[in-house]
């Protein structure tokens, strides 16, 4: 009974997957002269893998130990594998200074 119970629990975790995210850079656009016109660049939060009608938080850090929300994202379809993308970012709204990114569940 307990080699049963644990391969049903092992074929259950392996179908679960992690949330991913992915950070897409956006340039400004140039004339073929070089200058600049638009919008000015930044980035887009892609978020793969959600689990259906949650809640996720994109929060950044720049030491690991205080992290500090940006935006929070709500996955209302229910399709697991469509990606949910964040706001633009433009560089000057971003921290000045390197951090580092991560979803979390918000509730």
């Amino acid at each position: 009974m307990k080699k049963l119970i644990l391969l049903i629990l092992l074929f259950c975790s392996i179908g679960l997957s992690a949330s991913t995210l992915e950070i897409k850079i956006v340039h400004q656009k140039k004339t073929p002269q070089g200058k600049l016109y638009g919008a000015p660049g930044g980035i887009y939060f892609y978020l793969r893998d959600l689990e259906p009608f949650r809640v996720y938080k994109l929060q950044y850090s720049e030491d690991f130990k205080v992290w500090k929300d940006m935006v929070i994202l709500k996955n209302k379809s229910g399709a697991i594998h469509k990606p949910l993308a964040s706001p633009l970012w433009h560089w000057d709204e971003l921290p000045p200074t390197n951090c580092f990114f991560r979803i979390a569940l918000a509730w």
